[in-house]
Protein backbone atom coordinates (compact mmCIF):
# COMPACT_ATOMS: atom_id res chain seq x y z
CA UNK A 1 0.00 0.00 0.00
CA UNK A 2 1.46 3.44 -0.88
CA UNK A 3 1.35 6.35 2.02
CA UNK A 4 -0.33 9.39 0.98
CA UNK A 5 1.63 12.52 0.79
CA UNK A 6 0.97 15.82 2.28
CA UNK A 7 0.09 19.08 -0.13
CA UNK A 8 2.52 20.48 -1.89
CA UNK A 9 3.76 23.88 -2.91
CA UNK A 10 5.36 25.83 -5.67
CA UNK A 11 8.26 27.54 -4.18
CA UNK A 12 10.89 29.19 -6.71
CA UNK A 13 10.36 26.63 -9.71
CA UNK A 14 11.31 23.96 -6.95
CA UNK A 15 8.75 21.23 -5.72
CA UNK A 16 8.54 21.20 -1.79
CA UNK A 17 6.56 20.14 0.66
CA UNK A 18 4.68 22.06 2.97
CA UNK A 19 5.46 22.30 6.29
CA UNK A 20 3.00 22.04 9.34
CA UNK A 21 2.38 23.53 12.35
CA UNK A 22 4.78 21.06 14.16
CA UNK A 23 7.90 21.34 11.50
CA UNK A 24 7.29 25.23 11.74
CA UNK A 25 7.25 25.46 15.56
CA UNK A 26 10.25 22.67 15.80
CA UNK A 27 12.10 25.34 13.62
CA UNK A 28 11.50 28.33 15.85
CA UNK A 29 12.59 26.41 18.63
CA UNK A 30 15.76 25.31 16.93
CA UNK A 31 16.31 28.98 15.73
CA UNK A 32 16.16 30.12 19.37
CA UNK A 33 18.63 27.84 20.70
CA UNK A 34 20.77 28.68 17.56
CA UNK A 35 20.18 32.76 18.44
CA UNK A 36 20.55 32.46 22.44
CA UNK A 37 24.07 30.57 21.69
CA UNK A 38 25.47 33.48 19.61
CA UNK A 39 24.37 35.81 22.43
CA UNK A 40 26.41 33.26 25.04
CA UNK A 41 29.07 33.23 22.99
CA UNK A 42 30.03 36.62 22.03
CA UNK A 43 29.29 37.93 25.65
CA UNK A 44 31.07 35.01 27.32
CA UNK A 45 33.01 33.20 25.30
CA UNK A 46 32.99 29.69 24.31
CA UNK A 47 34.34 27.96 27.81
CA UNK A 48 31.46 29.33 29.42
CA UNK A 49 29.22 28.85 26.89
CA UNK A 50 26.94 25.89 28.59
CA UNK A 51 23.81 24.11 27.42
CA UNK A 52 22.16 25.39 30.59
CA UNK A 53 23.02 28.98 29.88
CA UNK A 54 22.22 29.00 26.31
CA UNK A 55 18.66 27.22 27.44
CA UNK A 56 18.64 30.31 29.94
CA UNK A 57 18.82 32.99 27.42
CA UNK A 58 16.42 30.76 25.18
CA UNK A 59 13.83 30.69 28.04
CA UNK A 60 13.55 27.35 26.98
CA UNK A 61 13.50 24.22 28.70
CA UNK A 62 16.28 21.38 29.11
CA UNK A 63 14.03 19.12 27.26
CA UNK A 64 13.88 21.42 24.21
CA UNK A 65 17.72 21.95 23.84
CA UNK A 66 18.28 18.03 24.56
CA UNK A 67 16.08 17.61 21.99
CA UNK A 68 17.59 19.23 19.18
CA UNK A 69 21.26 19.16 20.69
CA UNK A 70 21.87 16.46 22.59
CA UNK A 71 25.63 17.87 23.39
CA UNK A 72 27.51 21.26 23.36
CA UNK A 73 29.67 20.15 19.94
CA UNK A 74 26.83 19.12 18.26
CA UNK A 75 24.93 22.68 19.05
CA UNK A 76 28.38 24.29 18.32
CA UNK A 77 27.98 23.10 15.07
CA UNK A 78 25.04 23.71 14.23
CA UNK A 79 25.59 27.12 15.37
CA UNK A 80 28.97 27.53 13.40
CA UNK A 81 27.02 26.45 10.02
CA UNK A 82 24.22 29.13 10.66
CA UNK A 83 26.77 31.89 11.35
CA UNK A 84 29.02 31.00 8.32
CA UNK A 85 25.83 31.40 6.13
CA UNK A 86 24.66 34.39 7.84
CA UNK A 87 28.90 36.15 7.28
CA UNK A 88 28.29 35.09 3.20
CA UNK A 89 24.89 36.22 2.73
CA UNK A 90 25.78 39.56 4.56
CA UNK A 91 28.83 40.18 2.24
CA UNK A 92 26.42 39.22 -0.54
CA UNK A 93 24.38 42.13 0.39
CA UNK A 94 26.76 44.69 0.87
CA UNK A 95 28.19 43.73 -2.63
CA UNK A 96 24.83 44.33 -4.18
CA UNK A 97 25.26 47.47 -4.23
CA UNK A 98 28.53 48.03 -5.62
CA UNK A 99 29.45 47.96 -9.77
CA UNK A 100 30.81 44.89 -10.85
CA UNK A 101 34.46 44.91 -11.89
CA UNK A 102 37.05 47.26 -9.78
CA UNK A 103 35.07 48.37 -7.33
CA UNK A 104 33.60 45.27 -6.31
CA UNK A 105 36.91 43.40 -5.83
CA UNK A 106 37.99 46.38 -3.43
CA UNK A 107 34.96 46.28 -1.84
CA UNK A 108 35.11 42.65 -0.99
CA UNK A 109 37.78 43.70 2.18
CA UNK A 110 35.50 45.84 4.09
CA UNK A 111 32.19 44.04 3.45
CA UNK A 112 34.10 41.10 4.58
CA UNK A 113 35.15 43.18 7.74
CA UNK A 114 31.87 44.48 8.22
CA UNK A 115 30.49 41.09 8.40
CA UNK A 116 33.18 39.79 10.96
CA UNK A 117 32.45 42.57 13.21
CA UNK A 118 28.76 40.66 13.85
CA UNK A 119 27.36 38.49 16.55
CA UNK A 120 27.22 35.48 14.27
CA UNK A 121 30.78 36.02 12.99
CA UNK A 122 32.04 36.79 16.27
CA UNK A 123 30.65 33.49 17.50
CA UNK A 124 31.67 31.48 14.93
CA UNK A 125 35.48 32.92 15.70
CA UNK A 126 34.79 32.13 19.13
CA UNK A 127 33.26 28.35 18.16
CA UNK A 128 37.00 28.03 16.24
CA UNK A 129 39.46 29.46 19.74
CA UNK A 130 37.43 27.00 21.23
CA UNK A 131 38.05 23.99 19.09
CA UNK A 132 41.50 24.02 19.85
CA UNK A 133 40.55 22.69 23.52
CA UNK A 134 37.65 20.71 22.54
CA UNK A 135 38.88 17.26 20.94
CA UNK A 136 35.42 16.33 19.82
CA UNK A 137 34.76 20.12 18.46
CA UNK A 138 38.15 20.12 16.87
CA UNK A 139 37.11 16.76 15.34
CA UNK A 140 34.11 18.46 13.23
CA UNK A 141 34.90 21.84 12.80
CA UNK A 142 37.33 22.05 10.63
CA UNK A 143 35.13 20.89 7.83
CA UNK A 144 32.55 23.50 8.89
CA UNK A 145 35.38 26.08 8.22
CA UNK A 146 36.55 24.67 5.61
CA UNK A 147 33.72 25.14 3.59
CA UNK A 148 33.34 28.87 4.59
CA UNK A 149 37.06 30.00 3.64
CA UNK A 150 36.26 27.85 0.12
CA UNK A 151 33.48 30.14 -1.00
CA UNK A 152 35.62 33.03 -0.04
CA UNK A 153 38.39 32.04 -2.27
CA UNK A 154 36.15 30.93 -5.24
CA UNK A 155 34.10 34.25 -4.88
CA UNK A 156 36.95 36.55 -4.42
CA UNK A 157 38.80 34.60 -7.86
CA UNK A 158 35.96 35.20 -9.22
CA UNK A 159 36.12 38.79 -8.90
CA UNK A 160 39.66 38.93 -9.59
CA UNK A 161 39.36 37.22 -13.24
CA UNK A 162 36.44 40.18 -13.97
CA UNK A 163 39.36 42.90 -13.54
CA UNK A 164 41.96 41.14 -15.90
CA UNK A 165 43.95 39.00 -12.90
CA UNK A 166 44.99 35.69 -13.76
CA UNK A 167 47.36 34.53 -11.18
CA UNK A 168 45.13 32.79 -8.93
CA UNK A 169 47.60 31.67 -6.38
CA UNK A 170 48.33 34.96 -5.11
CA UNK A 171 44.80 36.12 -4.49
CA UNK A 172 43.97 32.92 -2.80
CA UNK A 173 47.09 33.90 -0.26
CA UNK A 174 45.71 37.56 -0.17
CA UNK A 175 42.32 36.02 0.40
CA UNK A 176 44.07 33.96 2.88
CA UNK A 177 45.95 36.63 4.58
CA UNK A 178 43.00 38.84 4.75
CA UNK A 179 40.75 36.93 6.80
CA UNK A 180 43.78 35.86 9.02
CA UNK A 181 44.35 39.31 9.50
CA UNK A 182 40.43 40.22 10.05
CA UNK A 183 40.25 37.45 13.00
CA UNK A 184 43.03 38.67 14.54
CA UNK A 185 41.68 42.36 15.04
CA UNK A 186 38.45 40.80 15.63
CA UNK A 187 39.91 39.16 18.71
CA UNK A 188 42.09 42.56 19.71
CA UNK A 189 39.33 45.13 19.18
CA UNK A 190 37.61 42.87 21.96
CA UNK A 191 40.41 43.10 24.40
CA UNK A 192 41.73 46.71 23.87
CA UNK A 193 38.32 48.09 22.86
CA UNK A 194 40.75 50.67 20.60
CA UNK A 195 38.78 51.37 17.31
CA UNK A 196 41.16 54.18 16.09
CA UNK A 197 44.18 51.45 16.04
CA UNK A 198 42.23 48.61 14.36
CA UNK A 199 41.00 51.30 11.59
CA UNK A 200 44.40 52.32 10.99
CA UNK A 201 45.33 48.64 10.59
CA UNK A 202 42.73 48.18 7.81
CA UNK A 203 43.18 51.49 6.76
CA UNK A 204 46.71 49.98 5.59
CA UNK A 205 45.37 46.72 4.61
CA UNK A 206 42.92 48.40 1.85
CA UNK A 207 46.34 49.95 0.68
CA UNK A 208 47.98 47.06 0.56
CA UNK A 209 44.78 45.12 -1.72
CA UNK A 210 45.48 48.12 -3.53
CA UNK A 211 48.91 47.56 -4.69
CA UNK A 212 49.07 44.10 -4.89
CA UNK A 213 45.85 44.35 -7.23
CA UNK A 214 48.09 46.83 -9.77
CA UNK A 215 51.02 44.33 -9.67
CA UNK A 216 48.68 41.28 -10.87
CA UNK A 217 46.28 43.48 -13.31
CA UNK A 218 47.50 41.63 -16.66
CA UNK A 219 45.79 44.37 -18.64
CA UNK A 220 44.29 47.62 -18.28
CA UNK A 221 40.95 47.60 -17.00
CA UNK A 222 38.30 48.94 -18.63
Amino acid sequence: MVAKRGPRAKDNDNVVAIRGPHAERTAAMRKRLIDAAIECLQKSGYGATTLQLVTDRAGASRGAILHHFPNKVDLMIAVAEYAAEKQNRHVARLLANTQPGMDRFMAITMATWDAMQRPPSIALLEIMVGSRSDPDLGARFPAVIAALEKRQREGMWEQAQSIGITDRSQIEAMTWLHTAAMRGLVLELKFSRDAPRTNAAMKLLRRYKSWLTSELIVKPYE
